[in-house]
């Protein structure tokens, strides 16, 4: 399994929840997405990011798949449109 996290800073609430919504969307429209978790900071610590994303995919594969499929395009042009920086990392589970 391929555990894919996303760190999004939106700096306003109100897109950050339109940045939600837009990804909760995603496993209904990619078929590639095994599991996704999407949420709203509520710590809001001084190194918060406001928008969390967990997703697994069966391999690289999968993940690539899901990177270029147009209902993601979409949701990352909303993300560079709404956001001032990201960060992610992937790792394979080692069985």
């Amino acid at each position: 399994m391929l555990h894919h996290i996303v760190a999004i800073q939106v700096p306003d609430p109100l897109q950050a929840e339109e940045v939600v919504r837009r990804l909760q969307a995603l496993p209904g429209l990619i078929p590639e997405i095994v599991t996704s978790e999407v949420g709203v900071d509520v710590v809001a610590g001084p190194t918060s990011y406001q928008v969390g994303l967990h997703s697994t995919f069966a391999d690289v594969d999968a993940l690539e798949a899901y990177r270029v499929h147009h209902a993601h395009q979409a949701v990352v042009q909303l993300i560079q449109e709404v956001s001032t920086g990201r960060v992610a990392v992937d790792w394979l589970d080692h069985i």
